[in-house]
């Protein structure tokens, strides 16, 4: 693999990873906006503890659907960050080395 084929493989996994995080990110605003109270429940959705539950069981769905955001924004990150260094060491490495030495034809 050329090191351009590298390059574009890591931009592309980057793309990726930013494509899940904003799906995760669009999945914790919903289920942030969602709300049900003791009507639409039940009747017995306070005597019971129906309601605390519901409201503990979506405040951590959006807890973990937003720390799966962070998690896949930093590595889509972190993948173009990879790519950069490789692309600019390349670059100077490139120019460094310039004239050193020729290829014989």
């Amino acid at each position: 693999m050329t090191l351009q084929a590298a390059l574009e493989a890591l931009r592309s996994d980057a793309a990726s990873w930013e494509q899940v995080a904003a799906v995760t990110r669009r999945a914790a605003m919903e289920a942030n906006r969602l709300s049900l109270g003791a009507n639409e429940l039940s009747w017995a959705a306070l005597p019971s503890g129906l309601l605390d539950t519901y409201a503990e069981l979506q405040h951590t769905a959006v807890t973990l659907l937003e720390e799966a955001s962070e998690v896949y924004g930093g590595l889509s990150l972190k993948l173009d960050q990879v790519a950069y260094r490789y692309e600019t060491n390349d670059d100077l490495a490139a120019r460094e080395l310039e004239g050193v030495w020729e290829p014989r034809e």
